[in-house]
């Protein structure tokens, strides 16, 4: 097994910042009440970046969701019905800005559940939410809340979302990729996943595809020319774009520069939506950027789940149209919202013993998301999860949706690209081997057998 590396994705790097106060349950109509006795009411919090598309259709995900649950009377807990309140705070995707609405939204709003959260933000969090015993369900990709030592903490998946890229890249394989370049932002997290991105290039190809070199861009840059011709110096099958997005208008830049020096090869610009799409094909024409695939949250195609339509139909009623940069906007609240159903409570303690122990999937927009525990940190607490996610091609100029990367393989290539195998197999022959959703078998590339684990698929 190769060395591994902390493999963390960051599909999620576009997952922002949500905050859940004292919680509630997404509109089912078996749960709520006809009954005219005065509602409680149950805050829910949420830090959004306004200035952003994700953060303003998570805003409109939560206003959805409080008004559905209050449309149809309110959701029944136990003895009592609750009336959804939701609070939004801008956060301008500043970590200290978040900061300050978190410790607003539990010192003086009073919220005993909090989701979201921007993804290095869990270590200031910690120290408001701790001490107060307020549960968060975020989206932590430092492994702060992964510390035995924190209690109230879990994650709805960026540690266990890592197979996206190696599935990607696998596709590539599959097409004939070659070589590639790596074209990262010259920033702290450019250079962090980076050789995360190479882990996953090698797995998928076992070994066969070479990387020729990273590129490192300035943020503050606006002439992509240089960096074209240096990619075209290496001669690569692919020049791999997959978080160069992170810096504001680099991804559409950079494909014209390359279409201008003359690149013919594939182009994996992580992630477009169907306008950008639409203009690519404008500016460098739809041959140019044909077969690049992007990381998706676009359930379209492989939702089946009558709920889970029923509230995506909902938000093209009120909205619109489906908008998908932040369609994993209500993961963490999904999660919780199975806890408070078993349990009947929204007692912080309560429903941390049931999240603690959770042993089975749980429902989500984009297909399903799980809890697990971190054997490798000491941590055998199921804290820590990942969620199904769909790719998407660019064929004939469009968005097309190709595959799924299911929660199976999301598990599996982490442990896998981690040199974890012998940490976890310890884990599971003494505390169980996790049930993975039956439905998405078929879709799996990665199995059990692959960690030389027999009987178990």
């Amino acid at each position: 097994m190769r060395k591994g590396i902390l493999v963390t994705l960051l599909s999620t790097l576009l997952v922002l910042a949500v905050v859940l106060g004292a919680c509630t349950q997404t509109p089912t109509t078996t749960q709520t009440s006809t009954s005219t006795a005065p509602l409680k009411v149950l805050k829910i919090g949420t830090t959004q970046p306004m200035n952003s598309p994700g953060g303003l259709q998570g805003k409109k995900w939560f206003d959805l969701y409080a008004k559905m649950v209050n449309d149809a009377g309110g959701w029944k807990i136990g003895n009592d019905t609750y009336k959804l309140q939701i609070i939004v705070y801008d956060d301008q995707a500043v970590v200290t800005k978040a900061e300050d609405n978190i410790r607003t939204l539990v010192l003086q709003d009073g919220c005993k559940f909090i989701i979201g959260g921007q993804t290095n933000q869990a270590a200031v969090d910690i120290p408001i939410t701790e001490p107060a015993h307020v549960m968060v369900i975020g989206s932590d990709l430092t492994n702060s809340s992964a510390d035995p030592n924190v209690q109230y903490y879990y994650t709805t998946g960026n540690f266990f979302n890592s197979a996206l890229v190696y599935k990607i890249c696998k596709d590539m394989v599959a097409a004939g990729v070659k070589s590639y370049v790596s074209v990262k932002p010259d920033i702290e997290m450019g250079h962090f996943i980076d050789p995360i991105i190479d882990a996953a290039w090698q797995i998928a190809s076992g070994g066969s595809v070479k990387k020729l070199g990273t590129v490192f861009v300035d943020p503050t840059t606006v002439d992509f020319g240089p960096v074209a011709t240096k990619v075209m110096s290496y001669h690569p099958d692919c020049a791999d774009l997959i978080y160069l997005g992170m810096i504001a208008n680099s991804v559409p830049n950079i494909y014209r520069a390359l279409a201008d020096v003359g690149f013919k090869g594939i182009i994996l610009p992580g992630t477009a939506s169907t306008q950008d799409v639409a203009n690519l094909v404008t500016t460098v024409g739809k041959d140019f950027i044909e077969g690049g695939e992007v990381f998706s949250q676009d359930p379209t195609g492989y939702q089946t789940d009558p709920r889970m339509l029923s509230i995506i139909n909902a938000y093209i009623q009120q909205y619109g149209q489906l908008e998908t940069n932040y369609t994993a906007a209500l993961n963490g609240m999904f999660l919780l919202e199975d806890a408070i159903n078993a349990t009947q409570s929204v007692d912080v303690d309560t429903i941390k013993t049931y999240l603690d122990h959770i042993d089975h999937p749980i429902r989500q927009l984009l297909g399903w998301e799980m809890l697990f525990a971190r054997p490798d940190l000491n941590n055998l607490r199921t804290i820590c999860g990942g969620y199904d996610h769909p790719i998407q091609k660019i064929s004939n100029g469009q968005l097309v949706n190709f595959s799924q990367v299911t929660m199976k393989e999301q598990y599996l290539f982490t442990i896998i690209s981690n040199n974890m195998v012998d940490t976890y197999k310890a884990y599971w022959e003494q505390y169980g081997y996790p049930n993975f959703p039956a439905d998405e078998e078929a879709a799996n590339t990665l199995h059990f057998t692959d960690l030389g684990i027999t009987g178990h698929d």
